[in-house]
């Protein structure tokens, strides 16, 4: 089902785009208001004339419906040849320096689906292919608080690896074809000035380090991706990162495409695939530390349990474990008020 949302905001940050409450928003089937569901958000990449034919190229769509997801595929700006892109990294793909403020731009997007349907935040997700994959890398940089998880395919992120602090862990899937053309899986250069970006298992590696992993990822099997490549046996072999922290809600996993190009024709095993992946990766549901009592309500309750506990190390009332009761955990108390 197709549905609009037209909430009342002002928007004149992105003249040239459409206002994120004016995005198509697209419901599966069995949507209930009441019961919060997964969203994925597709980003194209970059696109001459129009990017409709990501449609065609990556038509997920009917399949995140399908998977119980609501989906949205907003559109990015257009330069002065009238192609579509996105402000990702230096090297992709704002190829005349305009500049266009594409972060906030989606997480206002993120916010107007959430105003207007019901989303479980735990379990946020963003796909994006070419450019689109550059975006999402990007998005895992600077707002790994919002997703949880990004699957970027045949993207990469920034080469110079300061451009990038992420504030927390994120789920960060790579998917890479082995012989695309477009982004080299070694890496390259793109733009008029030639900048570099790195390559499928430099960006990998990022993610594993930034989320706690063992660097040397550990073959986790085979299986078929691309449709268009023939191979004996399975062409795709996932690289997983493992022995993440066990507090960390992030990991790094990369699809080696062997033979695999820039535009894979994703097969049915492919897309099961990515939704199983974002399926299993999700936020943590957050803790409720300020429920000394364990009702599952931060209330006045609480407050009497932390005054009752005054001045001692109690720790249950000591919320902050700094060694005794005080006005630090009556703070804590007050500031997490509400259900859990």
């Amino acid at each position: 089902a197709l549905l609009y949302s037209f909430t009342p905001i002002s928007y004149a940050q992105w003249p040239d785009q459409t206002p994120p409450d004016k995005v198509p928003v697209f419901l599966p089937p069995d949507y209930d208001p009441k019961v919060p569901a997964p969203l994925v958000i597709f980003l194209h990449g970059w696109a001459p004339i129009s990017p409709i034919w990501y449609d065609i190229l990556v038509p997920i769509q009917d399949d995140a419906n399908e998977h119980g997801y609501i989906f949205a595929k907003p559109i990015g700006s257009q330069d002065v040849l009238g192609d579509y892109y996105w402000n990702a990294t230096d090297a992709c793909c704002d190829m005349f320096n305009s500049d266009p403020e594409h972060v906030s731009y989606i997480l206002a997007l993120v916010d107007s689906i959430k105003e207007n349907y019901n989303v479980d935040p735990q379990r946020i997700h963003l796909i994006g292919q070419s450019n689109g994959g550059f975006m999402c890398h990007r998005m895992a940089c600077e707002a790994p608080e919002v997703f949880a998880s990004v699957v970027s395919l045949t993207g990469a992120m920034w080469n110079d690896e300061s451009n990038c602090q992420p504030s927390e862990p994120i789920h960060v899937l790579h998917i890479h074809g082995t012989l695309d053309p477009i982004i080299f899986w070694l890496g390259g250069f793109l733009g008029p000035k030639l900048v570099p970006y790195p390559g499928a298992s430099t960006t990998a590696a990022y993610w594993a380090t930034h989320n706690g992993c063992s660097t040397d990822a550990t073959d986790a099997g085979n299986f078929n991706f691309d449709d268009f490549i023939w191979f004996p046996d399975a062409e795709t072999t996932r690289w997983v990162y493992e022995q993440c922290d066990e507090s960390s809600a992030g990991s790094s996993e990369l699809w080696e495409v062997f033979g695999g190009s820039h535009f894979p024709i994703i097969s049915t095993e492919g897309t099961n695939m990515i939704f199983e992946y974002m399926d299993t990766h999700t936020k943590p549901v957050p803790t409720c530390n300020a429920d000394v009592n364990g009702d599952d309500q931060v209330n006045v309750a609480d407050v009497l349990y932390v005054i009752s506990a005054w001045k001692s190390s109690d720790p249950d009332a000591d919320i902050n474990n700094d060694g005794v009761v005080n006005v630090a955990d009556l703070l804590e108390v007050i500031s997490g008020w509400g259900p859990c």
